[in-house]
């Protein structure tokens, strides 16, 4: 199967070149078509001699054009770096065509006056997302979230995952742009629990996906700030156990107050929804400990 592509003069622009590409899957031969057309007026994207153009794809006459982005790369390099991107679209990442990245109509390959040339055709899904990751809406993280881990279960890591290579499609995500990609056994140890503290980034095992999350801003902090230091946050649990962590020259009242402090008020930063109930477990703690210290001096 062979591919026509009209595009924009880089010249003239009131212009358009042509050329042809063949399909680079020599099994395509056997396809009942023959003859495909990409036409686009307009480029959308340009870096490295890679240019993005959106544009129609026509199969047939008597179909309706599709609404489609077609990725050019022209010499050795960027040949390459489209390559890359088609074989993780036509293999390992192909049962997530339309899912979580765009359905890919083909690669193509050629030359052209810029010497070796290749495409591939991908769906259009919609435009980068606007908003910086961590400002994004809680649902779209999540999905983002799904996409990502079902890119790195089909054994492959993305090696970009910006804002920029997220599409909204109809409000859900798009993963594009796998130049970078490649292939990674994804080891991590951990679910993403939404909301709950970080996990450390060697037990969570997958600095990608990690990340990603931090970026997302999905976790609660791993550590809490206390007398200009960082300590785990499992030391916020306990007041107490807090309070020793403090230096040498605090009086343990010091110690224990400031401790009491930040506790307060990492809890209204990132739990307040829980924060009367642990308010609560909070005063119950202490009462208990007043209760046992008051029998202890009267034992005594």
């Amino acid at each position: 199967m062979a591919l026509k592509l009209i595009i924009p003069s880089e010249i003239n622009r009131n212009t358009s070149e042509t050329f042809t590409l063949r399909d680079a899957d020599a099994n395509a031969s056997g396809s009942a078509i023959a003859f495909i057309e990409f036409r686009s007026t307009k480029r959308i994207c340009r870096n490295d001699r890679v240019n993005i153009y959106r544009g129609q794809l026509i199969l047939s006459l008597d179909k309706p054009a599709l609404d489609v982005v077609c990725k050019i790369g022209f010499g050795r390099q960027a040949v390459n770096r489209v390559a890359n991107e088609a074989h993780f679209y036509l293999g390992k990442l192909s049962h997530l065509q339309g899912v979580c990245i765009p359905p890919c109509h083909g690669y193509f390959i050629g030359n052209t006056e810029e010497g070796p040339t290749s495409c591939i055709i991908l769906d259009y899904c919609g435009e980068p997302i606007e908003s910086m990751f961590m400002r994004l809406e809680p649902t779209f993280k999540t999905a983002i979230i799904h996409a990502a881990i079902a890119i790195h279960d089909a054994d492959v890591r993305h090696g970009d995952l910006e804002e920029r290579n997220v599409l909204d499609y109809k409000g859900l995500p798009m993963i594009i742009d796998f130049e970078h990609a490649d292939e990674y056994e994804c080891e991590r140890a951990f679910h993403v629990d939404e909301g709950q503290p970080a996990p450390m980034p060697d037990d969570f095992a997958c600095d990608e996906i990690y990340e990603l999350c931090q970026d997302l801003r999905v976790w609660t902090p791993a550590y809490i700030q206390y007398i200009r230091t960082y300590q785990p946050i499992s030391l916020a649990y306990d007041a107490h156990k807090l309070a020793a962590t403090a230096p040498s020259h605090w009086s343990p009242e010091e110690a224990l107050a400031e401790a009491y402090r930040v506790i307060v008020e990492h809890v209204k930063r990132y739990y307040l929804e829980h924060y009367d109930e642990w308010k609560a477990r909070m005063d119950a703690k202490a009462k208990s400990r007043i209760s046992s210290a008051a029998s202890s001096i009267k034992d005594l």
